[in-house]
C-alpha cells in the first residue's frame, strides 16, 4: 500500500528500488568503519526479494526522488506475550531532513506491523535526532547494542558444542571484530 501526506510518498518497496536504495545506503554509511566495505547489488537483492527476505523494506520519496527509507522485521515480546515489529535502518537523505519524513515512515510500518498482527514496535537509535523523535511517543532506555562479527563471530560459531566452560575460556578477542574473517 502507498501512503502520500504532503508530498511524500511512503511505500513497500519493489526490486526497481534497489538502485535508489543502495545509494541511500553509501551515504547512510559514510564515516562508519564499513564505509567502504564491498556491498554488492545483487546481495541486496537477495535480502530483501530473494527467496527468504530478512525484512520489510520501505521507501519514502518526494518529488519523485527517493529520500528516506526503513526496514521491519515481525518479532515475539516474550514478557509482554505479544508479536509486533522490530524497525531498523531508518535514514533520511540530509538534504530531505525536516518535514518528518521519518515520522511518515515509522507510522506506515506501524500500520503494516498492526496488519500483520503485532501490537508493538521495538526500534532503537544512535543519534539524538532518531532518539528524539523516538521518545516523544515511545518509552525509552539506555541500553547497549553489541555486534558480533568478521573472524570474531566465525570463531564464536566455532565454539558450538563445546561445554559453557570451554566456551567462555576460549571467548575471541573483540579485535577479531574488524579482522576479515578466514574460511571455514
Amino acid at each position: 500500500m502507498t501512503h502520500q501526506t504532503a508530498g511524500i510518498i511512503v511505500r513497500s518497496a519493489t526490486e526497481a528500488d534497489l538502485d535508489a536504495v543502495a545509494d541511500m545506503v553509501q551515504n547512510f554509511v559514510a564515516g562508519h568503519p564499513a564505509e567502504s566495505h564491498p556491498r554488492p547489488l545483487a546481495r541486496l537483492r537477495e535480502a530483501y526479494f530473494g527467496l527468504n527476505p530478512v525484512a520489510h523494506l520501505l521507501v519514502a520519496s518526494k518529488a519523485g526522488r527517493m529520500v528516506g527509507m526503513g526496514q521491519w522485521t515481525r518479532m515475539y515480546d516474550m514478557f509482554w506475550s505479544t508479536f509486533g515489529g522490530n524497525v531498523e535502518w531508518l535514514y533520511v537523505r540530509p538534504e530531505a531532513r525536516g518535514p518528518g519524513i521519518p515520522a511518515a515512515i515509522i507510522a506506515e510500518i506501524c500500520r503494516q506491523v498492526r496488519v500483520a498482527g503485532g501490537e508493538l514496535l521495538r526500534g532503537g537509535a544512535d543519534g539524538e535526532e532518531i532518539a528524539t523523535l523516538y521518545e516523544r511517543v515511545a518509552i525509552g532506555w539506555p541500553s547497549r547494542t553489541c555486534y558480533l562479527s568478521a573472524e570474531a563471530f566465525q570463531a564464536f560459531a566455532d565454539l558450538a558444542g563445546l561445554s559453557p566452560r570451554d566456551i567462555v575460556r576460549r571467548l575471541p578477542p573483540p579485535e577479531l571484530n574488524r579482522t576479515s574473517a578466514r574460511p571455514r
